[in-house]
């Protein structure tokens, strides 16, 4: 039996419509380009990725395209709105590490370490180089190290297909070339995990 479509008045008109519209104002040539833009602007879908990826790695056997496009759309928020999006990714750090370190998708791996590094990258330039925000950020930085060790920001680094140069500098970090960018990736991951009062 078929059902008519029930109309929507103005009190009706939610989060789940806007977010509807934006997406089809993506159609036909545009979409690929802006979808991931537009679906990081509503919280309702930001908040239903967080959950699908924490709801995904408590299965038995994770969808590959599922964590593919929680992560990816975790990645482009990071890269885009880099303030308000520490706020909402560091709530899923425990799911970032599953897919770092135990999932057996290499592409799942190469994901996830570009979105931690990311974070991490957020989280150096918002409360190590910005120096009045340095209180606020001692949670973030807190809950961040109870996942990641600097072991693991260092293979995050160290994995295949990711710019570390270019995530840094994406954040406002410089990183130079050669002997210097190693050295400076050194004094960074030192100062975050060893510096004191963090």
């Amino acid at each position: 039996m078929n059902y008519p479509t029930k109309k929507l008045g103005e009190e009706k008109r939610d989060n789940v419509y806007y977010l509807m519209r934006d997406i089809i104002s993506c159609f036909p040539t545009t979409f690929e380009n802006n979808f991931l833009g537009i679906i990081n602007h509503h919280f309702i879908a930001k908040e239903a990725t967080r959950r699908i990826l924490i709801d995904e790695i408590r299965q038995e056997k994770p969808r590959f395209r599922t964590l593919a496009g929680c992560i990816i759309l975790q990645n482009v928020f990071l890269r885009t709105m880099q303030r308000v999006a520490l706020y909402e990714v560091i709530d899923i750090v425990p799911a970032l590490k599953f897919c770092f370190r135990e999932t057996k998708f290499k592409t799942i791996k190469n994901l996830s370490a570009e979105t931690i590094l990311r974070l991490f990258c957020t989280l150096y330039f918002e409360y190590f180089i910005m120096p009045l925000r340095k209180n606020e950020g001692r949670p973030f930085i807190v809950k961040f190290k109870k996942y990641f060790s600097r072991e693991d920001i260092v293979d995050t680094i160290n994995t295949q297909k990711i710019s570390t140069k270019y995530i840094f500098e994406d954040h406002g970090i410089d990183l130079a070339y050669g002997i210097e960018r190693n050295k400076r990736l050194k004094e960074i991951i030192k100062e975050f995990y060893f510096q004191k009062n963090r």
